[in-house]
């Protein structure tokens, strides 16, 4: 009990003080907070993506089963949401939205800075980008695909995907890794620094879209996706993450990070489509509230113990 007590007010509470944060400021000035989200989009989360890839040293084994990992819980919530749809009759709009509500989780405004605090290592952060990667690119194709009703196919998604910053920094870190060229002094000074600015800029940036979220406590099948996302997801990481051998940390944040809330941009998506966006947003905002407790269940369950 005491290690759970722990982690709520050491690891969680301070990630949703800054949340928070965010909320109330939004709320009172009502700030824009679309250049905040520019600015870690294509400056801050790059950086940290570049300083781990080209600092931590990552076994490509577990980089491999980390990938996979990601890849599968993400074809087995997809049938099951599919599944559920069906049984309950949900209509179209409705359907691909509970869909993204359960498959399309917050890697990175969420678990980054989960990870950050939690583990404080570098190469634990870099298991988090892979995972973070991974979800980039079904968001902008799968999940694009399953909102857009037929707007936009598959290829149009992965041109989508080729636009995101963060891909080419990892290919720039990895490559220069692999040639053994140092990166002048200034340069990783300045991007470790902006890398560090990742915690705050994303949990306020995170409270502050929250803030916009419209929500009623009158739709049961937002609490079910809640449940799917925050209880059935980890369950599943963990037996795959036994089913494939994973171990230690990497398996730890594989388990920890599918008990993340649903992604924000699954609202986007929702509106930019009209594909049911007063549900996705409330599967956002419960879910990441009733998360300051689920999360804290699974790091008591999993941390250590893997």
């Amino acid at each position: 009990m005491n290690y759970f007590i722990f982690i709520l007010t050491n690891i969680l509470l301070p990630i949703f003080i800054q949340i928070f944060l965010g909320f109330v400021i939004k709320k009172i000035t009502n700030f824009n907070n679309k250049p905040l989200a520019v600015i870690q989009f294509y400056i801050i989360i790059p950086a940290l993506l570049f300083v781990s890839m080209y600092n931590a040293k990552i076994d490509k084994a577990i980089a491999i089963k980390i990938t996979l990992h990601s890849i599968i819980i993400f074809v087995l919530l997809y049938l099951l949401s599919g599944l559920i749809g069906k049984i309950f009759k949900y209509n179209k709009t409705t359907s691909s939205s509970f869909t993204n509500s359960i498959c399309l989780y917050n890697s990175g405004n969420f678990c980054l800075p989960l990870v950050q605090i939690l583990y404080n290592n570098p190469i634990a952060v870099s298991v988090q980008i892979i995972i973070m990667t991974v979800q980039s690119i079904v968001t902008n194709t799968v999940g694009i695909y399953s909102v857009s009703a037929g707007k936009k196919n598959v290829k149009q998604g992965i041109l989508e995907v080729l636009k995101v910053p963060m891909i080419y920094c990892i290919i720039i870190a990895l490559t220069l890794r692999g040639m053994k060229i140092t990166v002048a002094a200034p340069v990783l000074t300045a991007m470790n620094s902006i890398a560090s600015a990742m915690v705050p800029v994303a949990l306020i940036s995170l409270g502050a879209q929250l803030a916009e979220t419209k929500y009623s406590f009158k739709m049961p099948k937002v609490y079910f996706s809640n449940f799917i996302r925050l209880i059935i997801s980890p369950i599943l990481a963990y037996a795959l993450v036994l089913l494939l051998g994973l171990k230690g940390m990497a398996a730890e944040i594989a388990v920890i990070s599918s008990a993340a809330p649903t992604a924000v941009n699954s609202v986007l998506l929702a509106i930019q489509y009209d594909s049911d966006p007063d549900f996705a947003s409330q599967a956002v905002f419960f879910s990441t509230i009733i998360s300051s407790i689920s999360v804290a269940v699974v790091i008591f369950l999993v941390a250590g113990k893997l």
